[in-house]
């Protein structure tokens, strides 16, 4: 979840007296104010529309009318910001900017006096052959950051943090001589390209292997995430009709195909006791899955629909949310989170998974 800088800004976002404006701009110049008549946003951390998932690279993208027949816009890129009406001056509230991404147009269709755009972040061009070039064998950090480079972004994951490795149990592992055993951030070698790959499969077996998916930031970077704690709680106030599931679904398992006679497996693999996670991966190991699922083992989530009348740009994709209708509370993962903007600003809001009828 994004911080913002000023308290005025934290305070009129949950207020129901707040206009918002949009802001793209690049070298050429700044488009902002009425000029932007509406958009709307889909961003998602799945492909599948009825499951969470490992390795999922999914590019963001924003739909624009904008009332400027002159511009040219297609091929070029932009950064992209939302900002609130100060009404004393019509300007700015606190100066402050909230950062939404950088996007290139990638459609433009005129109508009458305005055109509308597409928008998308640069994992758009992701489905090309990804050819290495870098020497291989070699590390996921080098892959990860070959294709980065190929594709205009940098490379936002850190992989110089050190991170102990515990049991289930928040106890340390040690070696049979009582050493500490620590990870830094799944490091692997990746030994060969399989043929016909993309550079969007690529990211995904990468991000799969650590038991994250992966996505372009509100500042254009690639970056790897697994659902955390709960940022912030919802409640009816703001919520519309909210749909969840009667049950949660939980992670019991996971299944990794590395070869036609290689599966690996780990937890319950029986899908009547629970959610068993699928998917492949050509450079899976056993001591790789072993460490993915001290991560994802045991997540557990509703299947929800919310709709989000004050709609918050400070929620990023693979958030968790709270809801609360004032006797139960529910973690909610933002797998799917949309915006619709048009001087308001609301948000669909949804943590896919089974359905009432399929948990039965």
């Amino acid at each position: 979840m994004y911080t913002v800088q000023n308290e005025p800004v934290s305070q009129r976002i949950e207020s129901y007296c707040r206009t918002w404006r949009l802001w793209i701009e690049n070298a050429e110049g700044v488009i902002s104010g009425d000029s932007i008549m509406s958009a709307d946003s889909s961003m998602q951390a799945t492909s599948l529309s009825d499951d969470i998932e490992l390795g999922a690279v999914c590019s963001q993208s924003w739909a624009m009318t904008i009332s400027d027949t002159e511009t040219a816009f297609l091929g070029k890129e932009y950064d992209t910001y939302l900002y609130l009406v100060d009404y004393e001056t019509s300007g700015i509230l606190a100066d402050e900017k909230i950062p939404m991404g950088r996007f290139t147009c990638v459609k433009s269709k005129k109508s009458g006096g305005s055109v509308q755009l597409t928008m998308a972040d640069k994992l758009y061009f992701s489905d090309k052959p990804y050819v290495p070039h870098i020497p291989m064998p070699n590390w996921n950090k080098a892959v990860e950051d070959d294709i980065c480079r190929q594709l205009g972004l940098q490379n936002g994951n850190d992989y110089t943090e050190v991170r102990l490795l515990r049991d289930k149990n928040g106890r340390r592992l040690i070696d049979k001589n009582g050493k500490v055993l620590y990870s830094k951030y799944f490091y692997f070698k990746v030994s060969s390209v399989p043929k016909d790959v993309t550079m969007r499969q690529m990211l995904s077996y990468l991000a799969s292997a650590q038991g994250q998916f992966g996505y372009v930031d509100r500042y254009g970077k690639y970056v790897r995430k697994w659902y955390g704690k709960p940022v912030k709680t919802l409640d009816n106030n703001t919520i519309d009709l909210p749909t969840l599931s009667e049950r949660q679904n939980a992670i019991v398992g996971i299944i990794c195909k590395v070869s036609d006679d290689v599966t690996l497996s780990l937890g319950v693999t029986d899908t009547t006791q629970g959610r068993v996670l699928e998917f492949e991966n050509p450079y899976m190991t056993e001591s790789l899955l072993q460490s993915l699922w001290r991560r994802i083992g045991g997540f557990s989530w509703y299947t929800t629909e919310l709709y989000h009348r004050l709609g918050d740009p400070r929620f990023d994709i693979g958030d968790v949310v709270t809801y609360t209708n004032g006797t139960d509370s529910y973690d909610i993962p933002i797998t799917n989170l949309g915006f619709t903007f048009d001087g308001g600003l609301s948000a669909d809001i949804s943590a896919v998974g089974l359905s009432v009828e399929e948990q039965l």
